[in-house]
């Protein structure tokens, strides 16, 4: 099955406004997934807030299926939130964490998710060894079994696609290394989620959270969070709501059984329909698909960037997706993005890295910002070749 990308585009309004090169910080949302949202608030307007959630209790409720099926989970081991850092925040403060006790991380996690397990590590008594590159860029997958076998590894904490260099890490080899020396092993998935096919048990995750606004097109505000069932009794919610568990005699409670243990009462019914829409709008298209016109857009791009003498393309590893990260001789990736955005051009800025203490040559600490173009299935050929031809 092919994209049609014709009919996609006719779905999606920004593209009559922008070359939109931005799909890895917020995708343009398709009319589907807008109309499912504003419906929902018109109806709000209409009847009321609780009077439309109720009349919505069935799609909302089917919600936790489509977003099971986006990722082959099930849909008890899902729970929704407003953005993929309290999605991932809520599972690992939740984790019961032993003074002395190891978390591994890759060099290019996510700067949210390593502000967090710092913070833990301070709070906890931990050590936050950080894993080698190997020569293609990804996390190190021998190293990560030499640190496994050392012992004492609470958990293996991994960003699933960087916010530059343009690579996938190797996730279902270390969740099999994770799955095999009993380590939990928590995967951020916001990056992927939406441009490739996720399987859950082929990835051997036990933790992964994924958020709307980026490849998957949903609402902003918008994300969720898989906890697998075998091990939901370990994982305590650091806070607790009358949603997420229910009094009991003698001054107790009992927590939720589920992963809803992990949301919270009040939510945006309209945001998370329009996520349950985006995710089957994906689903639809299939992400088979999806990748491999992703992943063809991105190489094209990364190719064309290449020959242009002054550009310099900085993604590395073994598997590719759609981010592209590049940076161009004697300009600033800052002023390059306002300059794009002047031509109606949208892209990012990104650091390759917020832990490594080594940069591409010619660059030096506090000047590792590359700019990054992020392709979605919607984008064209010719929006690529504008892009290119404004550079060069």
């Amino acid at each position: 099955m092919s994209i049609d990308v014709e009919a996609v585009r006719r779905q999606t309004r920004g593209v009559l406004s922008v070359s939109h090169l931005n799909n890895a910080g917020s995708s343009l949302v398709p009319s589907p997934v807008l109309e499912t949202v504003v419906a929902h608030l018109r109806r709000e307007e209409e009847i009321g807030g609780y009077e439309a959630a109720e009349e919505a209790a069935d799609r909302l409720e089917g919600v936790y299926s489509s977003v099971a099926r986006l990722i082959a989970a099930r849909p008890n081991e899902i729970a929704l939130a407003e953005n993929g850092s309290r999605a991932w925040a809520a599972a690992v403060y939740s984790f019961p964490f032993v003074s002395g006790t190891r978390v591994l991380i890759g060099h290019t996690e996510y700067a949210g998710n390593v502000i967090a397990l710092r913070h833990l590590a301070r709070r906890h008594g931990l050590q936050l060894v950080v894993l080698d590159d190997d020569s293609h860029g990804q996390v190190d997958v021998e190293h990560l079994q030499r640190e496994l076998e050392r012992g004492d590894v609470a958990m293996v904490a991994l960003t699933h696609v960087p916010m530059a260099n343009g690579l996938v890490n190797p996730a279902a080899e270390v969740g099999k290394r994770c799955r095999a020396a009993g380590v939990m092993f928590v995967l951020d998935a916001c990056q992927s989620v939406g441009q490739m096919p996720l399987d859950v048990q082929s990835l051997g995750c036990d933790v992964l959270a994924g958020t709307g606004r980026k490849f998957l097109r949903g609402p902003r505000g918008t994300a969720f969070l898989y906890v697998r069932a075998g091990v939901l009794e370990r994982l305590e919610p650091a806070m607790l709501d009358g949603h997420s568990a229910v009094p009991t005699g003698a001054g107790g409670f009992e927590v939720r059984g589920d992963a809803r243990r992990f949301e919270s009462w009040e939510a945006s019914a309209a945001g998370r329909l329009g996520l349950g829409r985006a995710a089957d709008y994906a689903l639809a298209l299939g992400l088979d698909a999806v990748q491999e016109r992703v992943a063809a857009l991105a190489e094209r791009l990364r190719g064309e960037l290449a020959a242009v003498p002054a550009v310099t393309v900085h993604d590395r590893g073994i598997t590719r997706c759609g981010i592209v990260t590049f940076s161009v001789k004697g300009s600033d990736a800052r002023n390059i993005r306002s300059r794009l955005a002047d031509q109606r051009m949208n892209v990012s800025v990104a650091p390759l890295s917020v832990l490594s203490d080594t940069f591409p040559a010619g660059m030096r600490p506090g000047e590792d910002m590359v700019v990054r173009a992020s392709v979605h299935y919607y984008n064209t050929e010719s929006e690529l070749q504008r892009l290119v031809d404004f550079l060069r």
